[in-house]
């Protein structure tokens, strides 16, 4: 499996849990257009996966500050829970029309603590 893939699995594992959370309890706004960059992604490539093979991707939040947050992802073999891979992004609440770093807001930030 091409390694540029795990990626796109972290971002599906990422909007997934954004709108289980609370994306749902911001204004609609808010929610088609969610006020956050990424702003980092790294990963650690442990062991293979093969196409075809069952993944399962965890998500969870690493850390909360006052601009920004960072989730950490696993990526495991679903047969056998072998990990595959880890890695972690950092989201930063950004506000589109200043173009610029903004707090992250109590509703987004009471979602995250929830998570």
């Amino acid at each position: 499996m091409n390694n540029a893939v795990y990626f796109s699995y972290f971002e599906s594992a990422r909007v997934s849990a954004l709108a289980e959370h609370f994306i749902r309890t911001m204004d609609m706004r808010d929610a088609v257009d969610p006020p956050i960059i990424v702003a980092e992604a790294r990963i650690k490539y442990v062991s293979p996966a093969r196409i075809g093979e069952p993944l399962e991707i965890e998500i969870s939040v690493a850390e909360i500050r006052t601009k920004g947050f960072s989730f950490h992802y696993r990526i495991v073999d679903a047969r056998d829970d072998r990990l595959v891979a880890e890695g972690e992004t950092v989201q930063v609440a950004y506000d589109y029309e200043a173009k610029r770093p903004m707090p992250i807001p109590p509703s987004m930030r009471a979602g995250l603590e929830a998570m």
